[in-house]
Order: C-alpha cells, then structure tokens, then sequence
C-alpha cells in the first residue's frame, strides 16, 4: 500500500515524487484511444495522486425537462470537435436545463471516457476511505468545456472533501492537503469562471514551459514545468520510446538552463532562452507515447518491459546529472532549506499510461533516488 503521508507530513509538493495518470478517465475504447484500465478510485489505491483529466459534454441520445440531455465525461482524442451551439439542454446530474456546449468526436475517432461525476464519486471516497487516511489527490483539468458546470459537480460531488484554503499549493505541505481533492483547472480553463463565486474552492494550475514564465510565490495554485506528446508519425514502438526520452531530457534539462529544446512540437512552440525554472516549480514529466494510430496498450508495454524501464530513471534524474556536471552553474537558482539541504528543481510527477500498482510503486522509489542525489548536491558544496 503506497502512502505519501509516510514519506513525512511536513515534506511539501514539490519535494515529493508521485505517479500521475495521462487521460485519467479513459477505460474504454479503441485501442488506439483507451489510456487506463483502472477507474479513478482504483488508480488512487494503486499509488496515482496526479490525474490528467479532460471532460466536455457528450448527449446521451434521451431527452429531459423538454430539453436534449448531455453528461459530462472525459474523452482522448485528437480529432475531438467541439460543438459550436451552445443551447438549452439538460444535463445529468443536474435539475432543469440550461446553455451547453456538445461536443462530437471526428470520425468515430478517440473515446468517451468515464462521467465526470463517477470520476469525482471516486475521488471522494477514496480520501475519506480509512485505509488512506490523510491522503490527497489532484485532479488537474485541461481541454475542457462548460468550465463552470464542470466547477459546480466538483464542489457539489466532493462537498465537504475539495480543498478549500488556498495559496501556494507548491510549497504546501503534505499535511496541509490531508484528506483533500484538489480540482486544479488550467489557466484557460480558470479565466472562463466569470459568474459570481464560479472559482469558489477551484484551484488554478499553470504551465510556466508554455509560454514560458516566471514561478510567483504569491500564486494561488499550482505552478508546474512540462511538456508531454510525441509525434503523430508512426516511428515503431522502439523509435517512439527513443522520441519520448529525447523530448523529456530537453524539457528538464531546459528548466535548468534556461535553453528551451529547438524542435517544435505539434504547433506549439517555446522561445528560446526562456529563464529557468525556480527550483520550488513542480517539475512533470511524462512517460508516455499515445499516438493517433496502432495500440497505446501494446506501446506502453514495451515502455515497461526491462530494456526500456530504465529510460524513465534515465529521464528523471538527467535534471541531476546537468547540475552536478556543470558545478553549480550560475543560471541555475538554488535555495537552501531548512536542516542545510538544497532545494533544486526535480521531477515531481511522472504520467503515465495504464497506471497499475507495480508502476507507482517503481515511481514512488524515485523518492529515495531523490535523497541520495541530493545528498550528493550537498557534499558536492561542502553543506
């Protein structure tokens, strides 16, 4: 049974490493689309604390309150269009009718995942549950639409369990997030939360990799440091593996020099020599290689096989390895902490495919890994 609580009540986020779930509610579909087997509460009892989530309104073919009805579920997929008639409909869960965006998926292409409110249901019961007392999880949302019914089911669902104080989650405490969800929306996302009390007890998380920019102690929420995907190009398991280890090393190794990587990604693009990353930013990494075509379970599967397992390691501590082969470099920003150890920007989520409980129990040993490289960073300055 993994437990983070365990690692020590006053270590705080981003001094902690935790397995995070790509397209959390994904347990179904094409294998081209499907992520996860495991539903939400079952990926938290396995280890996950970090879930991926998408979601935007789906009908269900029926009819309620004289209205269409449409609910709320997660979906992977690329070739996803979102609806451009925002109308009156009714939506499950929720009494009357009102203005929804539908979305359709392209082509048949991609998958409906888990509803959103069973997702939450999970969530719930999972920090309240007895044998994980004091746990938390985060539920970052991202691509979504109808972000303020998506805000009104989490605090409805989760009640009295959604995270409710506030700040700077980074540098919170493990037990300051006992026995919360956090719901954690994407700065898009959070920016479209415009009616009256709409972000009540919603938290914000941003991307400083895209577009870059600088950590601000004075956030309230989240700030991490990634990027994940890989080409659309079918490169063959081995060669789309390779792809994502070159990717990773880059994004972390740009959080520390400041260098952003040269080859562009899908669209989006990061201007080089963007500052880098403040040592408190969460670093998230991702272990992954969805794709438009062929089997994401058969991909992953090679991902874990022994060849290639260790080119996760190799991913996550390449960050240490550029710090301790450039002796201090001044561009890196470096704060002493409390106990005269040092606080160095490191990997703190890993994301990943089919999330089970022998995966987050090789990420969570990461947590060791951690100690003693920063053990080595300590005696390297003579602290």
């Amino acid at each position: 049974m993994i437990k983070y609580l365990d690692l020590g009540a006053d270590r705080t986020l981003n001094d902690i490493v935790m397995a995070g779930s790509h397209d959390a509610g994904i347990t179904a579909g094409e294998s081209n689309a499907q992520t996860q087997v495991l539903d939400i509460g079952e990926q938290a009892r396995a280890g996950v604390r970090f879930f991926d989530i998408r979601v935007a309104a789906f009908s269900t073919g029926a009819a309620s309150y004289g209205a269409k009805q449409v609910e709320l579920k997660s979906f992977h997929a690329d070739g996803l269009i979102h609806g451009k008639d925002k109308k009156n409909r009714s939506v499950v869960g929720f009494d009357g009718r009102g203005d929804v965006t539908r979305s359709k998926l392209k082509f048949g292409e991609g998958a409906e995942g888990m509803g959103l409110r069973k997702i939450l249901q999970d969530a719930r019961d999972f920090v309240k549950s007895a044998d994980f007392a004091g746990e938390f999880l985060i539920l970052k949302f991202d691509k979504c639409t109808n972000w303020e019914l998506i805000a009104e089911t989490c605090r409805s669902v989760l009640a009295g369990t959604i995270y409710k104080k506030g700040g700077n989650l980074n540098t919170k405490k493990l037990s300051d997030l006992s026995g919360s969800v956090i719901c954690a929306f994407m700065s898009s996302g959070y920016r479209e939360l415009r009616s009256a009390g709409a972000n009540l007890h919603i938290t914000e998380i941003k991307n400083l990799y895209k577009p870059p920019s600088d950590y601000n102690n004075n956030f309230q929420g989240i700030q991490y440091w990634g990027s994940g995907g890989t080409g659309i190009n079918n490169k063959g398991y081995e060669g789309k593996i390779r792809e994502n280890i070159a990717k990773q090393k880059k994004v972390m190794a740009s959080a520390l020099t400041g260098v952003a990587p040269k080859t562009a990604f899908f669209t989006r693009k990061v201007t080089p020599g963007c500052a880098a990353a403040d040592p408190r930013a969460i670093g998230v990494m991702y272990w992954t290689t969805t794709g438009l075509k062929k089997s994401i379970l058969d991909r992953d599967a090679a991902m874990w096989n022994d060849n290639n397992k260790s080119g996760l390691q190799s991913i996550w501590q390449s960050g240490f390895d550029i710090f301790m082969g450039e002796a201090l470099p001044p561009h890196i920003p470096m704060t002493p902490s409390a106990g005269g150890t040092v606080k160095m920007f490191m990997p703190n989520v890993v994301m990943i495919d089919f999330a089970d409980e022998s995966k987050c129990k090789h990420i969570y040993g990461l947590n060791d890994l951690a100690t003693a490289r920063l053990i080595d960073i300590c005696q390297k300055l003579g602290m």
